[in-house]
Formats: C-alpha cells, sequence, structure tokens
C-alpha cells in the first residue's frame, strides 16, 4: 500500500522487546491511518569515553553496538563513541553509566523526534508498505511500512470531536457526557446518560467509533478529563482513548498526551490566542459566535437532573458544540498544522511544545549532517546572569507631525546572519569582534550553522510573501499569509532559544554578543539621521520613528524609503516603512503612544494606540473608552476639548453616572493554594465568592468583578456576571480616581495633572503652540 497523510502525532510501543514507531494521521480523503515502523533504534553519544566506560555499557544485552566516530565539539573534531541500544526507555538508566554528564550527548532527544530527525520527516509523509489487520488501532488502515519519506505539505480534512459533562456537585455522580463532532463541513452531536460505569464505557466506544485526530471542550484539560479518569480507575475501567488503545498520560502536569490524538482545551487555546477580558464560555461563546450558552442553574444540577433531565442534556451537548465553534472559529488547528509545516514535527507537538522543542528539529538535523555534537539541555543551571537588553531611545512628551515608522525587519535574526554568530562559528581566532569582545570566525572561514538556517528561512518567508502578491483566490492567500507568518514567529524564536540558560546550544556570550551588536545598530542609524537633520522620535530593536518634516504622506514615503535603501545599502539590514501617522502623541514612556493613521491607505483615518490601558485586559472598559475619547480630541488637535471631556467623565464617574458593566476588572486566579494571603486579593475573593454561587470557574482562569468598597481592608468586590443585574453600588469614587490616575498620565502633558482634573476648573490655552 502507498499513500500519504498529515502527521497529528508520533509515539512507540514495545515489541518483543524492540520498538515499533507509530505514526498517526489522515489522507487527503480524510481516512486515518497508523503507520508502523520496526527498524529504527535509539542511541547516543559520549565523548571521549574511558575503556572502562565503553566495556560496562558494552557488556550491557540491551546494547545493540558500539561504534567509533568523530564529531565536532566545543571548537575542534574529537573522538567520540555512538552507543545503540534496543529500548528507547533505558537510555537514561545508561547516562548514569558516564561519570561526567555533560560528555553525554543526544541522550535526551525523545525517541520520535530522533526517528522523524534521522529519517529526515516532516508534517506530512509519504510511505509504502503492507496494510494488515489489527485489533490493536482504532483507525481505517494499520500499515507497516517499509520505506517512509517527506512530502509536499496538504491539508486534510481533521476530525474534532468536542464533549462536556455534567456531575453532581454533592457527590461527584456523573449524569451525562454530551458531544458533539465536526467533520468535512459537517456537524453531528449525542449524549450518553445512564449509570456512570455505562456512561464512560460508552462515551470510550464512542471516541474510538467516531475517531478523532483533536479532541476538544472547554476546560476538558482540567476538569472532564481528570473526572474520568478518576471515574476510571474507580470502575477498574482501562481509559482507552488513544488510537492505540492506550490511555491518556498527564505530562509534567502541563498537558494530556493521548496516543494518534492531540487534546486541544478550547479555553486554554482562547487564553493563549485572543486573551479575552472574561473567559467564561458564556462570555466567549458571545463575544466570538454570538450564540449564547444554555441556562441551568449548576449549584442546584441534582435538582435540576430530576426535574428536567432533557433540559440538562440539552444544555450538556449545547456546551460542547459551544466550545468546538470557538476552537473552529480561532483557527488554532490550521495556525499548528502550518507551524508543523515549517518546524517539521507532528501536529501535537506543535501544540504541547515550546519554541526550543520547534528550533531543535531545525538545528539537530543540520548539526547531524555536519557531524556536530549535540549536547544534552541544562535543566539545572537556572541561575545564569541576565543578558543587558537592547538599546531604546527615549519619546519627548508631546505631539508630533508627520511621523514615519520604520520597522525593522527580524533585527535580531538579520544580525545573527549578518555577524555569523554561532555556536559553530565562535573562536578566539575569530576575524568579527562584537562590542562585548565575543569573536565570531568570518562566513568565508566558516559559515555558521544557525545563521545559514535563518538565511533558508528568510528566503523561505519571502517565497510564500511572493506568492501571496500574486494569489487572488482569498482561501490561497490566507494559507500562504499564515505560512508567512509561521516561519517568521520561528526565526523571531532563535534569540530568545538561544540567549536562555537551559537551552543545549546555549552560550551566554551568543546571547549578549546579539543585543550588543542590536544596540551598536540602533544607536549608529539614530545617530547617522540625527547628523542628516532627521528627528528621532523613538527607537528601539523593533522600529525607529522619525518626524520627517515634510508637508503630504508621499513626501513622507519618499523620505523614509530613501532611508531604508540607504539602511540595507550601509548596514546590510531590512528596514520597512509600516505607516506614517499624524500627528503622534506620547506622555514620554516606552513603546506608549497613540497616532491617526495615513499611510497605509487601506488603514487611512484610524488610530493606533499602543502601550496604554485599551491594549490591557486587566483594564476596565471605562478606563479603555476614556482613553480612546481624549485621544480622539488631541489627535484632532482639540487640547481643550480633550481637557474639558477629561474632567466631565470623571465627574460623571464620581456621581454615578455609569453603567455597571464599564466598571468590571478581570484578571487571571491560580489554585488557591498558590496565595498565602487569599483574602487581601481582590480576584481571589471574587472567584471564591463565584463558587459560593454555584458558578463556573476554573484555575488559571479569569474572574470578573466590581469594586463596591475600597475603604475597608481588604477591599470588598463582588463577582460580576454576564446578562445578570448587579445588584450592588458599585465604589464610584475609587473608580473616578482610577480614571483620573489613567487620563492624567496624557493631560499632565499639557500641565494639568491628576488633582487638577478632579477639582479645578479645566479651562487652558487653545492652541498647541502654548503647550510645546
Amino acid at each position: 500500500m502507498e499513500d500519504e497523510i498529515r502527521v497529528i502525532t508520533s509515539s512507540y510501543y514495545s515489541e518483543n522487546g524492540l520498538p515499533v514507531i507509530e505514526i498517526f494521521g489522515r489522507n487527503m480523503e480524510g481516512e486515518s491511518f497508523a503507520v508502523l515502523y520496526k527498524k529504527f533504534l535509539p542511541y547516543f553519544y559520549v565523548i571521549e569515553p574511558r575503556e572502562d566506560e565503553i566495556n560496562r555499557l558494552r557488556s550491557v544485552e540491551e546494547m545493540v553496538s558500539v561504534d567509533e566516530v568523530k564529531l565536532w565539539y566545543k571548537g575542534s573534531e574529537r573522538n567520540a563513541f555512538k552507543f545503540t541500544c534496543k529500548s528507547p526507555w533505558r537510555v537514561p538508566e545508561f547516562r548514569k553509566y558516564i561519570s561526567e554528564a555533560n560528555r553525554v550527548l543526544a541522550a535526551d532527544i525523545p525517541f520520535h523526534f530522533r526517528f522523524f530527525y534521522d529519517l529526515d520527516l516532516g508534517s506530512c509523509i509519504k510511505f509504502k508498505g503492507a496494510e494488515i489487520e489489527s485489533d490493536r488501532f482504532s483507525v481505517d488502515h494499520v500499515v507497516i511500512a517499509d520505506t517512509l519519506e517527506r512530502t509536499a505539505d496538504f491539508l486534510p480534512p481533521i476530525k474534532i470531536l468536542s464533549f462536556d459533562i455534567e456531575n453532581s456537585i454533592k457527590d461527584q455522580k456523573l449524569y451525562v457526557i454530551g458531544y458533539s463532532t465536526s467533520f468535512k463541513g459537517k456537524y453531528g452531536e449525542g449524549a450518553i446518560f445512564g449509570e456512570p460505569r455505562d456512561i464512560l464505557e460508552k462515551f470510550l466506544k464512542t471516541v474510538r467509533d467516531e475517531d478523532p485526530d483533536i479532541i476538544t471542550g472547554y476546560n476538558i484539560d482540567g476538569y472532564d478529563l481528570p473526572f474520568l479518569e478518576k471515574l476510571a480507575t474507580k470502575e477498574n475501567i482501562s481509559m482507552y482513548l488513544g488510537r492505540d488503545l492506550s490511555s491518556p498520560q498527564r505530562i509534567q502536569d502541563q498537558f494530556w498526551r493521548i496516543h494518534g490524538r492531540v487534546v486541544a482545551d478550547a479555553w486554554w487555546n482562547v487564553k493563549r490566542e485572543i486573551h479575552p477580558k472574561q473567559e467564561t464560555l458564556a462570555y466567549v461563546s458571545q463575544e466570538l459566535l454570538g450564540e449564547a450558552k444554555g441556562d441551568v442553574d449548576r449549584l442546584s444540577i441534582e435538582q435540576e437532573w430530576v426535574r428536567d433531565r432533557d433540559r440538562v442534556i440539552k444544555y450538556c451537548i449545547r456546551d460542547s458544540l459551544l466550545a468546538l465553534k470557538i476552537l473552529e472559529k480561532i483557527d488554532v488547528i490550521e495556525k499548528y498544522e502550518n507551524m508543523s509545516t515549517v518546524a517539521m514535527i507532528p501536529l501535537d507537538d506543535v501544540f504541547n511544545s515550546g519554541n526550543s522543542t520547534l528550533i531543535d528539529s531545525l538545528v539537530i538535523r543540520e548539526a547531524d549532517r555536519r557531524k556536530i555534537a549535540v549536547p544534552m539541555n541544562n535543566f539545572v543551571n537556572q541561575n545564569a546572569e541576565k543578558i543587558e537588553g537592547g538599546y531604546v531611545h527615549s519619546i519627548e512628551p508631546g505631539l508630533y507631525d508627520m511621523v514615519a515608522v520604520m520597522d525593522f525587519k527580524s533585527m535580531y535574526p538579520s544580525l545573527m546572519i549578518k555577524y555569523n554568530i554561532c555556536f559553530t562559528t565562535m573562536s578566539p581566532e575569530g576575524e568579527i569582534i562584537s562590542p562585548n569582545g565575543t569573536r565570531f570566525l568570518s562566513p568565508s572561514v566558516k559559515r555558521g550553522l544557525i545563521p545559514e538556517l535563518l538565511e533558508k528561512l528568510m528566503k523561505t518567508r519571502d517565497g510564500y510573501k511572493d506568492l501571496m502578491k500574486k494569489e487572488k483566490e482569498p482561501d490561497k492567500r490566507r494559507y500562504l499569509d499564515s505560512m508567512q507568518s509561521q516561519v517568521k514567529i520561528l526565526m523571531n524564536s532563535f534569540y530568545g532559544v538561544f540567549a536562555s540558560s537551559f537551552y543545549r546550544f546555549t552560550d551566554q556570550n551568543i546571547g549578549s554578543s546579539i543585543t550588543a551588536f542590536a544596540r551598536d545598530t540602533i544607536k549608529g542609524i539614530i545617530s547617522d539621521f540625527t547628523n542628516n537633520g532627521i528627528q528621532v522620535v523613538y527607537g528601539d530593536t523593533d522600529s525607529i520613528f522619525i518626524k520627517t518634516g515634510k508637508a503630504t504622506v508621499d513626501e513622507a514615503l519618499q523620505l523614509s524609503n530613501g532611508l531604508k535603501e540607504e539602511i540595507f545599502r550601509k548596514l546590510g539590514i531590512i528596514i520597512e516603512v509600516e505607516r506614517v501617522l499624524d500627528p503622534l502623541f506620547s506622555h514620554g514612556a516606552k513603546k506608549r503612544y497613540a497616532g491617526k493613521i495615513l499611510y497605509p491607505k487601506q488603514e487611512a483615518g484610524n488610530m493606533v494606540v499602543r502601550g496604554y490601558e485599551i491594549r490591557r485586559t486587566d483594564s476596565f472598559d471605562l478606563q479603555s473608552d476614556a482613553l480612546m475619547e481624549i485621544f480622539n480630541h488631541i489627535l484632532d488637535r482639540d487640547v481643550n476639548g480633550a481637557l474639558r471631556r477629561a474632567k466631565e467623565i470623571i465627574s460623571d464617574v464620581r456621581e454615578g453616572r455609569v453603567e455597571a458593566d464599564k466598571l468590571v476588572i478581570s484578571r487571571s486566579v491560580k489554585d488557591f493554594e498558590f496565595y498565602k494571603e487569599m483574602d487581601s486579593l481582590a480576584n481571589v475573593q471574587a472567584a471564591r465568592k463565584l463558587m459560593k454561587m454555584g458558578r463556573e470557574f476554573i484555575p488559571g482562569m479569569k474572574v470578573s468583578w466590581i469594586v463596591v468598597d475600597s475603604k475597608k481592608r481588604p477591599q470588598v468586590v463582588e463577582p460580576y456576571i454576564p446578562n445578570v443585574p448587579f445588584e450592588y453600588k458599585p465604589d464610584y469614587e475609587y473608580y473616578a480616581d482610577r480614571v483620573a490616575q489613567t487620563l492624567s498620565r496624557i493631560t499632565e502633558v499639557f500641565n494639568v495633572d491628576e488633582s487638577s482634573l478632579k477639582t479645578a476648573d479645566v479651562r487652558r490655552k487653545s492652541t498647541l503652540e502654548d503647550f510645546f
């Protein structure tokens, strides 16, 4: 049999004492596969092992072969031994046979990753082999592969199953599991109820029959799956959710791993992707979908179940469907499919791994090709000295005309390429000297592994962008845009990973060299601009803002495009003109500004605001609304109107002329055990009150509240629940003070401080020139 699949997950199991790699995925027609490979064994390296260490490892029955090899390690070619064994799970044990842990190499790479690296597989694979019948797997086809190879990426139909449970609060009895499915544009739904044991067994069978690639729900990670796992233990049932009939595993108390399927909790992904001000299913479904959640009194679920079972069942199914639609709405599956294409690892590992895993996939493959030693990660040394950050050219308070915002195109990756910064090129003989004194070999002597990888990624991204410009079909344009975005994200992750204290290829001198070059580069550009009579309003590693001094957008663009070309000619640094703003306002804080957009044309007339409370999820809406109003006045050059309106808003709040929902504050709450003084924290107080009301609360979720008495210690807050009347009187004085604090940061630029906003008659000069 021969076919192609997109890889969902990869894992392994033992058969006759040897590992069998299992790769799960779907083909373009939507058929599910388990592709098995039996011809790969685990191995690791040791640099210059002693004779007794070699003999001890060689004598182990598990050892298949011991081979002498040459590896480049810490600046020179060194003697090493490759130890190949039968069982991946025994490699950690064999590492201990070596007296110095830092001489053991590539011994912490997960076995399925090692397999993907060595066969150079990616997100989509082509296989040839024999199809077999097997009761071990709940898929359409099981194939023992003879050959595997990477193939062009494609997006097959992905099947999603979302579920929700309802159970008694008093005795934890399971009442019902509602579920919904989505596949090839069609939705399905169902519910399972009866005795708890029967419900669980039927649900496990439903999962096997439906055969989803993605399992989701709203907080299934923290509630539903642990609940079912406890029930399975109590009933002595094997919780066969995997495509190989394995049970779910909780990994480091961070995520669930199910062989053949991805657990993609809708709540976690919403939290990670869009950072909503409130995180309940009711709020998120209304905001994202415009759909209301069902209404069942969770505090009285026992009575609800007895009184109107059908209503509870419909409510449960509805919750599962909303979670499924939310996951689809935020488009996270396709986004991570595209990242799996860029990083060449299974979809599950993109969902559940950090940036270092994505980068490992590219770096280790290239290191292996060049016979470069791959050290193990170092999670012990977490106290390394912090690297000095990038340079920031501070912005002075005020209003600026015709400002061009010039964005650096991936500053750190560009510098790593330009100066050949890499662990493979760091050398006392290096001709390239960083501002901190670290030396790197020039590309003519030795091209660095990392610069070469980054250059390939840059070209790949440019290729996607070029195709996107030519593509007219909207779905294909969206796909190409997503691909170029994922490449950019991965490129920009390199600095953070290589500057970390734990990563296998980390060197403090590399991270500090990159930031040192960045500081010097930005200072040099600003100095050149200033010497040529161009005022730099603000600058950092992301962008430079210049006051063009021009009267029209076209003239401003002509100047900034000329500067862009000059920077590339002199420094090889790519910079793009992102926007022209007229005017631009800042009260003088880093990365805090508001401006009216003139360019690009499709955004002309809109306002852009960065760094102020409108961008923060823990502010209340009135703060955001008030700021936007004041900014609108200022950007229309109506200072008197801005000051007058600021005072009116504060007065309205103090007098209670404001809707309660404009005063809602939201913040995350961890597990209560994390807090020493719970009663003193408003967010914890609100969460505990929500729970007493029988309302939804999940540790890690944002809760919402309104302050009703700030004078008491601790201040008194009451939970806010959308679409439920708020029956308490807000502490309007508290909110008036908060708004005054927020607006005064803006009005102080015009010599009006917080106390003046609250008490004085705000009548000021009528022209901007009087203020600057």
